[in-house]
């Protein structure tokens, strides 16, 4: 179920990354490492399918938790068309990309309020549910189980997001960490059996592809980055 509180919490703690960091990695909380920031974002474009597509040639995606329009950036740096919408929690991210990519179209709220049934041919979430901050564990599983179907609702083809892996020798307490295998067997038992598990990059998160019935199978039109 949505839980407002966790939405307000992600909401503050966002908003001071991007108030100490500006419109960075560290900004929207990935680090230094903008090589790290950018290959999570190479990933959630690789949710793509070529012809798998409502519309084949600009493709409408979602990005939840856009933060200041980077993934954006990113397609259209690798020739990638689409038509994109942000929506992100903070509104000072949310204005900047408005200001930066004034040709995609930015929201500022909450996903659960925001999204129609298929309204969009993809939708992805890069980061939003590798956090938990202080939320405990059991109300952050039924906050990420709900976003992901609200996500799934909303898409017309299929979805992307990454978690943080329980794969590690450490852990952060303020991070949220999932098993890769149970994670996965839930979406294919309470999303659907089209799926698939990117575990391969050298990191402590992985990538979930997560695909309606008739739009599994196609070839993918991005290639990941190691």
């Amino acid at each position: 179920m949505n839980n407002p509180e966790i939405s307000a919490k992600l909401q503050r703690h966002y908003a001071a990354c991007f108030r100490d960091h500006g419109a960075t990695a560290q900004g929207v909380d990935w680090g230094r490492d903008t090589d790290r920031h950018l290959a999570s974002q190479r990933r959630m474009l690789n949710v793509l399918r070529n012809g798998e597509t409502a519309s084949p040639l600009r493709p409408s995606l979602l990005d939840v938790g856009c933060g200041y329009g980077h993934l954006y950036a990113t397609a259209s740096a690798l020739s990638i068309p689409l038509d994109y919408h942000g929506i992100d929690l903070c509104s000072d991210m949310i204005e900047r990309a408005r200001a930066t990519h004034p040709s995609a179209t930015w929201h500022v709220g909450d996903l659960f309020g925001f999204a129609k049934p298929r309204s969009f041919d993809y939708v992805v979430s890069n980061g939003v549910l590798t956090q938990k901050l202080d939320v405990s564990f059991p109300s952050m599983d039924r906050y990420a189980r709900a976003l992901v179907q609200t996500m799934f609702a909303a898409c017309r083809c299929g979805i992307a997001f990454n978690l943080m892996t329980t794969r590690v020798n450490f852990t952060q307490p303020h991070l949220y960490y999932k098993n890769p295998i149970e994670f996965l067997a839930w979406c294919m038992e309470a999303v659907t059996p089209c799926v698939r598990l990117d575990h391969s990059y050298r990191a402590f998160d992985y990538t979930l592809y997560l695909y309606r019935d008739e739009a599994f199978g196609a070839v993918g039109r991005t290639e990941a980055l190691p």
